[in-house]
């Protein structure tokens, strides 16, 4: 799909928006966690579901640009292939998040970090809801809004759009959103944000992308 003007402006605005939330969620989410538990948890679901879902339903109401445009199309693999794939992922991305965030904490001395979301985990059975919560939840919307996304944006603005330049600086813009978490999260997100762009051109697809981004939140949150 190549965006007309009207949808170029609709897209942008919408990625605006998501990337000026997640630049600054470290301190309101931090100061919300200090205050009450309750509202924590009410701005973690506005900024993780209410949000990215409305402008889900906006982009497809009124620019047209429905979620499969972004690579969460009907599946296009056999559950097993797109199973398999999901775990290239989550072992490829894994692997470099860990690596990449290990080895910066041999560098940086293990710095800790303004904020980090499993210190809001609840105890007992809710805080596994949660736990498995925040981690679906990162790994489907950060892929449509850090991968599809952008990249349906940048592929029509360009005459030539290079996958390479793009994967490089969305990454890097991603790294940078989670500043919160210490420079050592920066790096890891940094590393495995270029594994998931490459994984995300070789199957054109999300789906499998998110379950694997899902997978090593899983790990990084437990």
């Amino acid at each position: 799909m190549q965006l007309d003007t009207p949808q170029t402006k609709r897209v942008a605005a919408a990625l605006l928006l998501v990337t000026v939330i997640w630049s600054i969620n470290g301190v309101y989410l931090a100061a919300l966690a200090r205050v009450s538990t309750s509202l924590f948890w009410a701005a973690d679901l506005l900024q993780w579901i209410l949000v990215p879902g409305l402008l889900a339903v906006l982009l497809a109401k009124t620019a047209a640009v429905q979620p499969r445009h972004y690579g969460l199309g009907p599946a296009e693999h056999r559950w097993y292939a797109a199973a398999l794939a999901s775990v290239g992922v989550g072992a490829t991305t894994g692997f470099a998040f860990f690596w990449s965030r290990n080895a910066s904490w041999e560098l940086l001395g293990q710095p800790t970090g303004f904020f980090s979301l499993p210190t809001a985990f609840p105890a007992g059975s809710l805080g596994t809801v949660t736990w498995v919560y925040s981690a679906v939840t990162a790994g489907l919307v950060e892929s449509a809004f850090f991968i599809g996304l952008p990249w349906l944006l940048y592929r029509s603005l360009r005459l030539a759009p290079s996958k390479a330049i793009f994967t490089v600086l969305v990454s890097v813009l991603f790294g940078v959103c989670h500043w919160e978490q210490g420079p050592h999260v920066v790096v890891g997100a940094f590393c495995s944000h270029i594994v998931a762009c490459v994984w995300f051109f070789a199957l054109r697809t999300l789906w499998p992308v998110a379950a694997g981004h899902t997978m090593v939140d899983l790990v990084a949150f437990g």
